[in-house]
């Protein structure tokens, strides 16, 4: 037990979320995971989201798997039971669409937004990160990933509506810490960003302006690349490693080792 707990304590355990869809919140989930795994970080990435965009973006078939993170939140399947490997340092738990009637099976459970975290306290592996992919709603799964987290990632597509929706997730964060006593850091990450227009740095500087030192100073450019890797179920730094992509994603992940 008492390792256990020392396990647990060392990790960092970082939700990637935004209630809004189209904000390369997976594209980051996956390759924040893969540049952190290159760094020597041993990276577990818990796909919450019942699209299953992370897991089918490793080239990961769930429909042929025996356990996904729908088993481990509704029948108290563990954690090691549906860890995959993707590469040296690099874990995945997988999703599938099954996932969507979690919420439901959930429903009258007594302590229901603490499923993940109990999941994650039992977990007898050591991580250094944990990086978990958010649905794009504020359900009772996102719900789930923030109580387990102590750090939350905003990806915020640098284009019209941008900041639309993101106060209802601070709010969010704001009753978990009044109502539950439970503090998430955040910071929010400028995606998407096409540097060659003029609406892009306008609302790079909103965005800026809005959540002022709680930005990244890493900005994940536009990068045909990152579309073409998550095609062929690669990480960008495996599938291009000379990209901008690939180098946006590798400050990235420099940055959240410095936030150490």
């Amino acid at each position: 037990m008492e390792m256990e707990k020392q396990v647990n304590k060392i990790m960092r355990i970082i939700s990637i979320a935004n209630q809004k869809g189209g904000c390369a919140k997976t594209t980051t989930a996956i390759n924040l995971s893969a540049c952190l795994a290159i760094k020597d970080k041993k990276v577990l990435l818990i796909d919450l989201d019942p699209q299953a965009h992370a897991s089918v973006g490793l080239n990961i078939e769930t429909p042929n798997l025996e356990y996904t993170i729908y088993d481990v939140l509704t029948r108290d399947v563990p954690l090691e039971k549906t860890i995959i490997n993707i590469s040296e340092n690099f874990d995945l738990v997988p999703s599938d669409i099954v996932l969507s009637a979690a919420e439901l099976e959930l429903a009258g459970v007594i302590g229901r937004e603490n499923e993940l975290s109990t999941r994650i306290k039992k977990l007898n592996m050591s991580y250094d990160y944990i990086i978990i992919d958010c649905p794009p709603s504020l359900g009772l799964l996102t719900f789930n990933a923030l109580k387990a987290s102590k750090e939350v990632m905003i990806t915020i597509e640098t284009s019209y509506f941008a900041l639309h929706g993101v106060g209802k997730l601070l709010q969010t964060l704001r009753l978990l810490e009044e109502k539950l006593n439970h503090h998430i850091s955040y910071c929010a990450l400028a995606t998407m960003h096409d540097k060659r227009t003029n609406l892009a740095r306008e609302v790079l500087e909103e965005i800026r302006s809005y959540f002022k030192d709680k930005t990244f100073k890493t900005v994940i450019n536009m990068n045909v690349k990152l579309k073409e890797a998550t095609s062929h179920g690669l990480p960008i730094i495996k599938y291009a490693p000379q990209s901008q992509g690939a180098q946006d994603y590798m400050a990235l992940a420099q940055e959240v080792i410095s936030h150490e």
